[in-house]
Order: C-alpha cells, then structure tokens, then sequence
C-alpha cells in the first residue's frame, strides 16, 4: 500500500527520551505537525504568521541565494543578508590585487556605489501543495509531473514550477518559485572578521567569525523581477524581517528558516558503513594533496591567493566535514543505532505476516545493491575528485574533446566549435594559475592510479608505465607544449580547427582527460546508472515499509534543497568526557584569538583598537561583552548557510552559518546531546555595521527591536 501522507509522529532511531527537535519540516504542514511541539519550546506565533499564501509572512522575507545558500530580505528597500562564505565569490570576483576587497572589505556609502553581479540571481518561493496523488496516478510519474507544471504555469504564468519528490518518492510537492537577477553588492566585512579562523576554525566551535554580508536586489519600476539596468529601483518584498538587539539567553527558543541540501536520515547501516569506511577516507586523501599545494600557494603569491580563495573554500569545506562526519558516526555509534534500528524493524515484520510479504526482501535486496555499487561509486568519485574537481585543466578539457570532435564529425559549426572551447576556457582568463594546476597534474595522477589499481583505465595505467610512473614530465608536457601555450591560451577567432585537433591529439591533457571520460562513460556509468536505479526503488519501498511498520512515530523528510524549518532551543552542549561548551562566545575569544600576520587569525589594527577599548555601546550584553556567536540545538545543513535564526517572535537573533564539528554527521544520524548549528549574532553583525563599518545608514532602513 503506497503511502501518500505524512505520518504523525517523529522516528526517532536512538531514544525516545531525547527532546523531539531533530527535523528539517516541510512548513506546509507545520500546523499539523510541529505547531504544538514548537509553542511547548516557547514559540508565541503561530504557522500561518510562519507560512501562509492568504497573507505575507516569515517565507516571504527568506530567499534561495544563488545556487546553494540561504538569504533574508532586511527591509522595505531590498536588502538582502547572506553568510560572507555565500557571497565570497560575488567579493573575489570584484577583487585584485590592486583594489583587494576580501581583504579591505567593502561598503558602499550610496546606490550608485553597489556592485552589480552578473548571473547572480535570489529566489522566493510564492506556492506550494502537495500534489501526490496527482503524480503518482496511474504510475506514469514524468508524465503527470510536467502535466500538473503546464497547469501551474497556465495559472501562475509569472513563477517557475518544478515537483520535487520527497520520502525518497513517497510524496511529491509542486513549488513555484520566483527569481529576481539583478542582485548588488552593498557591504561585506573584510575577511578577517568574515572568514576570521578560516580552514582551523571551520566546523569549530568555539567561534568568533562574523560570516554575514549584505546585499540589495532590484526589480523593474512595477516591482517584477528585471535583468540588470540602470532604472531598476530596488525591490520591495511582501515582507521583511525585523531584527532583534534585545539578544538570547540559555534556552530561548529558535528557529531556522531556510533551503537545508541534502540529507540521508534513513540510509540502512551497510551504506553508512560505505560512506565512512571507503568513500569519505578516498575523497579526503585527495583533498589532502590538492588543498596542501593550494594552501602553500596561496601563501606565497597574493595573486594565486585572490584567484583560489572561493575554490580552497569549497574545497576544504568538504574536506573538513567528511572528517568530521566519520568521527562523529563512530563517536556516536551511528552503525550500531542503525543496527537496531534494523533488529526491530525485521522483527516486526515477522510478528505481521502481511508485512513480511509486502517488505521482508527489501532490506537484504537494498544492501546487495548498495554493497554491488561499492567498486563503480570508488571510480566515480576519484573520477570526480581528480579529473572534474582537482585539475581544473582536464575538467576544461572534456567540453573541448567533445566540440572538437563534433566539428570534425560535421555536427556542428566551426562558430559554435569556437564559441563552445572559448566558453571552456573561461576559466584560464580569472581565477587560474597555470603552474597550481600542473602540480594537481602530476600529484592527483599518481594517487589516481594507485588507488584505482585495476580498476583505472588500461591506457592511463600504460602511460604510467612508459613514463616510470613519472607523472612531474607528463605534467611538464602537458602544461607547456604547443597546444596548451598556444592553442589554448591563445585561442582566438583566427585560431584553425585542424591545426587545433592535431595538436590537441598529441597533448598528455588530451590523453588523460579522454580516457578517464571514456572509461567512465563506457564502463562504468551504464552499471553504475543500473545500480543506482535499483537502489532508489528499494530506498522508496525501504522508506514505505519503515512509515508503516513505525506508524505510531513521526517522519521529516530528507532535506532536497526545498524551504523547511528548523527548531531547537540556545544550549550548550558536552560532546566528550570533562568538556562542555558554553552556548556563547564574545568579544573576549576574538582577541585571544588573535596572532598578527597571521593567516587565519590576524586582525585590522583598528578592529583591534575598538576590542581593545571596548568600544560596545549599546551592542553590549548584559555582562557588557559583546556577543560574536552562539549554538542551538537546530537541525541543519549545507544550504542553510544564511539562513535566518528566529526568537519566539519571529525576529531575527543571527544567522545561520555552521555546525559544530563534533556534530557533522547530523547529515546521517542525528544526535542532540552532540549537533549544534551555530550562528552569528545579530548583535556583533549590528556592531561591525554600525560602529567598525560605520555604515549605519544600513541600520536606518531596518526594523529594529531595541
């Protein structure tokens, strides 16, 4: 029996006796669902001031930011908060080493002064309705899901519509959404302040890092969304969110608003036992290489530095939270919770004869496919690691294999070949440096195949071989021959086909960048694809059978990029023997902190000199420190970067920005005494604005609670 309504009560995997805040909600259903549990945590309003389509509300001030973060609308005049790490690179882009804004930080004193930022768009969402049984219908899911869009869109001709799928295909949501592209840059603190602690502050808690910058978005003089103008005047939202200065205390109760990513709650402990064991150790070990020549690099050129530093990020974001996440699974036993899990869930589908028919295969079948897919998933993602994401070179290079060929076949023309390889070589003209790029070459290769083993591509292992396993000389040919120095940076309108094919041909990048696309897409893709495949319908049915056989709890779905909310309460927590963390950090850690020259954790001498003197006004808590961050116990992820944190009525307190450490396996097995999201706040965010920016017009058009 398909299941095509949420269930009413939280599966809990570890203990019924923890506190029910784990869950990112669909707001959708918060009346039904969490708007009990919420006012018992001290929530004074209510869903509908939360999510409503009758009037504005708290959704109409939260935006997609991008690609991947979370933002909130702050006034009546379009201005937009995000995390610095969200708009970082908004920053490097409009940075050089003559005018370098990641390190001086910029605000602008007027209008005309805003930086507009190409392709850079904000996205509000205007309707949501659970359309399952309109999707599921006759089972023809791709059919009906593009039907109900042409309805929506008929309707609603002004929104995007996309269905998204939730409980792994249980249930199914229609979301239109609306996107406005003209978005600028109005102020961001220097990276010493926004990024201050960098890569060994990451994930970390403590943290004074002030991870908030402001944008404004435009719209056409009716207010509708606008691709860039002169005459754009700046967009008036349905709402905006009033900021609180009053500050939080040891269990207030908050709540994130924003776009969680991904999540995988319900994986059965073998695939976990994968992740932690086999993948994240593979994807981690390259890091280590690439990030450790990035890292010297970037120290010792200040060019390499502005280039690389949206790039490292990324990089190392990931990094630091794989490790994170293996630790945190062991520590908190993460197999063995889902080992049980698994103990009873098999025994009662033995004590349910009806059960056991419909579901007693399903387990062991999806475990057979997750352990069949391990070798394919090794070879995707060092695919992925080396050839998509550690050299930039053979990334640029399949899209230029690719045209290349085409063009020669006849299947394109020589205007689309060229305009084609001068969109992929985008990236050598900002961002790139030719020799970082050749170290990832010759280190990434050898790891490659060692690795890999006999499961690399024949050809590259043969390479290998005639080159006495000297990947430095293949890189050094690859990186300075004809075709790179002169075909590819200098590529231009004049540049011939034939010539460029035979050069290319000839080129170790071009080797390399073939096989492995070759390999992938030929050998392991199909299997892989069929794997996958296999393993998303036993998932579903896994999903389904769990729903039924614990119908007495509660299930939130996996996070899918879709707006949700958060719940918890301001709390500290103890996440190993003799250590408890306060749920505050002030002023005091930002100094102590502080190592002149440093990388991470230098400071402006005249941010130094306001700390020095306590210069706080009346950002100062009641202590007259200032507040910089504080940690709660909301449920979160990537993609809730931005996003805003609420009090109990509805004002901003900070914003979203990290999780502890201790806690990064919360993607996996969430686990309250050790998870904590953690925020900036509004208080320090006022104070940089006000005091250390002194661009405190920004605050005269915020509602403020003082």
């Amino acid at each position: 029996m398909m299941i095509r309504s949420l269930i009413l009560f939280l599966f809990i995997v570890c203990s019924p006796l923890l506190r029910a805040v784990e869950g990112m909600w669909v707001p959708l259903f918060l009346e039904k669902l969490n708007a009990d549990e919420m006012r018992a945590l001290g929530m004074r309003i209510t869903p509908e001031d939360i999510f409503s389509f009758e009037k504005a509300s708290l959704k109409d001030a939260v935006v997609i930011f991008g690609g991947g973060c979370t933002g909130e609308m702050l006034s009546a005049q379009g201005l937009l908060m995000t995390n610095h790490h969200c708009g970082y690179g908004q920053i490097q882009s409009h940075s050089s080493v003559e005018n370098d804004l990641l390190t001086k930080g910029f605000w602008a004193m007027s209008r005309e002064q805003e930086l507009k930022n190409p392709g850079l768009s904000v996205t509000f969402i205007r309707y949501m309705a659970d359309v399952t049984d309109r999707v599921i219908n006759d089972k023809v899911i791709g059919e009906n899901i593009q039907t109900l869009i042409r309805e929506y869109k008929k309707e609603y001709p002004n929104y995007d519509f996309e269905v998204k799928a939730f409980y792994y295909g249980n249930q199914y949501i229609i979301i239109g959404k609306e996107s406005f592209r003209d978005v600028r840059l109005v102020g961001t603190p220097p990276s010493a302040i926004g990024k201050y602690g960098s890569d060994t502050d990451n994930w970390m808690w403590p943290r004074h890092t002030g991870d908030f910058m402001f944008f404004r978005v435009y719209a056409d003089k009716d207010n509708n969304p606008a691709d860039y103008s002169a005459d754009n005047v700046p967009y008036q939202p349905r709402k905006h969110l009033t900021v609180s200065a009053k500050g939080v205390k040891e269990g207030d109760f908050t709540m994130v608003f924003g776009f969680p990513g991904s999540t995988q709650q319900y994986l059965p402990a073998r695939e976990i036992e994968y992740i932690t064991e086999v993948y994240n150790p593979e994807r981690i070990e390259v890091r280590d290489v690439l990030l450790g020549n990035l890292n010297r690099r970037m120290r010792e050129s200040d060019e390499v530095r502005i280039q690389y530093a949206a790039k490292y990020a990324r990089i190392a974001n990931a990094w630091k939270k794989w490790r994170g996440e293996n630790i945190g699974i062991r520590e908190s036993k993460g197999i063995e919770r889902k080992e049980n899990l698994e103990f009873e869930f098999r025994r009662q589908l033995l004590s349910n004869p009806e059960w056991n028919d419909r579901y007693g295969y399903v387990l062991d079948s999806l475990n057979h496919y997750y352990a069949s897919i391990v070798p394919f998933n090794r070879v995707r993602n060092y695919y992925i690691e080396v050839g998509i994401q550690g050299v930039e070179a053979l990334r640029m290079m399949r899209e230029i294999i690719v045209a290349t060929r085409q063009a020669e076949e006849g299947k394109i023309d020589l205007d689309t070949w060229k305009s084609r390889v001068e969109k992929s070589l985008g990236a050598l003209k900002k961002d790139y440096s030719i020799e970082a790029d050749q170290e990832a070459f010759a280190t990434l290769l050898p790891l490659y195949l060692k690795r890999l083993d006999d499961l690399a591509p024949m050809r590259i292992i043969e390479m290998d071989k005639a080159n006495n396993g000297n990947w430095e000389v293949l890189a050094e040919r690859a990186f300075n021959d004809k075709f790179f120095t002169r075909f590819i940076l200098g590529f231009n309108e004049k540049t011939k086909l034939k010539a460029f094919s035979k050069a290319m041909n000839k080129n170790p990048l071009f080797e390399v960048a073939s096989t492995m696309t070759d390999h992938y897409f030929s050998v392991v893709a199909p299997t892989w694809g069929e794997l996958q495949s296999s393993i998303e319908r036993h998932q579903k049915t896994y999903m389904e059978a769990l729903m039924t056989v614990f119908s007495e709890n509660r299930f939130y779905p996996d996070a899918n990029f879709t707006l949700r909310v958060a719940y918890g309460q301001v709390e500290g927590f103890a996440p190993l023997d003799a250590v408890h963390y306060h749920w505050q950090t002030t002023d005091q850690g930002i100094l102590e902190k502080y190592i002149p020259g440093d990388y991470e954790f230098d400071l402006p001498k005249d941010l130094v000199h306001l700390l020095e003197n306590e210069d706080f006004g009346k950002y100062a808590n009641e202590d007259g420190r200032l507040p910089v961050c504080f940690v709660a116990s909301n449920h979160t992820t990537g993609g809730n970067s931005g996003s805003p944190v609420l009090n109990a009525d509805g004002h901003l307190i900070g914003i979203n920005f990290d999780r502890a450490w201790e806690g990064t396996m919360s993607d996996l097995n969430y686990d309250i005494k050790r998870c904590r999201n953690i925020m900036v706040d509004a208080r320090y965010i006022l104070w940089v604005v006000d005091v250390y920016a002194g661009a405190g017009y920004l605050l005269d058009e915020m509602d403020i609670d003082w």
